[in-house]
């Protein structure tokens, strides 16, 4: 019980730091010239996700390759199952796929259902390396740094910036981020201890808690951003820091191969692979759901989350 009330304790300073960076993100974003979709892809994203890279190259360091993965994909899988949330409890009603850029949307989700496709792609091809790393690994990298690469340069236009603007906004920012990676480091870590401890005489296993527990845990930040991002009635903002986390975190899987010291895919087992089917399904719904403007299909996300719990337990 200790830990589990620790657990809520550093939740909440989580949520007040989220809830912060939500604001200094917008306000850097703003100073720099940005996009409200871009500072979500990028500024959002990139920060929200720490907690997940951290617990995955943590846990790769202690030889748990397989708790790695599942919190990454375990991860993307409720990080879809958010928008499901911001619809039934924030909002009330079916409309923010109605909000969002539906070109954009679906392009951020292209993609990631193909760098997620390859990796369940590289699993029948699991004795195949290059240099001691999978080619499917690094190919899901390379993919990662050429859409971010042309993502920058398709709508954003050469602005002169005026750095004496962008100082202050820069160091608010930076203080915000970094309460949301300390504190999402140490919520990861007391959510790794709840799956040792007894609660109510049940103890819950690894798998589970790396998959689920530990996953939401780690996307306690994106859950925050994006729940503040649409109360200020900036979609975008939500969609990219969404989706963006999602693309951030199978970029990280390049890290967690070269730390395994070989074939990421000698470690993981059939759960892994359950895992990152389900990130497929969830994303799948949401893409069909944004291209036929069906807003009610969100709907379907609930059932594709409950799904993902029954063939993990």
């Amino acid at each position: 019980m200790v830990y589990l009330m620790l657990f809520f304790i550093i939740a909440c300073g989580m949520v007040f730091f989220a809830k912060r960076l939500t604001l200094s993100g917008d306000n850097l974003g703003k100073s720099l010239g940005m996009e409200s979709s871009w500072v979500g892809v990028v500024l959002l994203a990139s920060i929200t996700s720490l907690p997940e890279l951290v617990t995955g190259i943590t846990s790769t360091n202690l030889g748990n390759q397989t708790m790695a993965i599942a919190n990454i994909f375990g991860s993307n899988t409720f990080n879809i199952f958010i928008i499901f949330i911001l619809d039934v409890i924030i909002l009330r009603k079916f409309i923010f796929i109605k909000n969002i850029d539906r070109r954009e949307g679906l392009k951020l989700s292209l993609i990631t259902l193909i760098l997620t496709t390859s990796f369940i792609a590289g699993s029948l091809f699991s004795s195949l390396d290059i240099l001691g790393q999978s080619p499917f690994i690094v190919l899901i990298f390379l993919g990662y740094l050429f859409f971010m690469k042309t993502q920058g340069g398709e709508k954003e236009e050469k602005k002169k910036i005026d750095y004496k603007l962008v100082k202050k906004p820069l160091k608010v920012f930076l203080i915000d981020s970094m309460g949301v990676v300390v504190l999402g480091y140490f919520l990861s870590q007391t959510a790794d201890r709840l799956a040792v401890s007894p609660i109510m005489g049940i103890v819950l296993g690894q798998s589970i808690i790396g998959g689920f527990l530990l996953a939401v845990s780690t996307s306690l930040p994106e859950l925050i951003v994006s729940v503040e991002a649409v109360k200020k009635g900036d979609f975008q903002m939500a969609m990219g820091n969404i989706l963006g986390s999602n693309l951030f975190n199978l970029g990280t899987l390049i890290l967690i191969d070269i730390l395994s010291k070989g074939s990421l895919y000698t470690h993981i087992g059939d759960f892994n692979l359950f895992i990152t089917g389900s990130a497929v399904l969830i994303q799948g719904i949401f893409m069909v759901s944004l291209y036929y403007r069906k807003e009610k299909l969100s709907f379907l996300l609930i059932g594709g989350y409950l799904f993902s719990l029954i063939i993990s337990i």
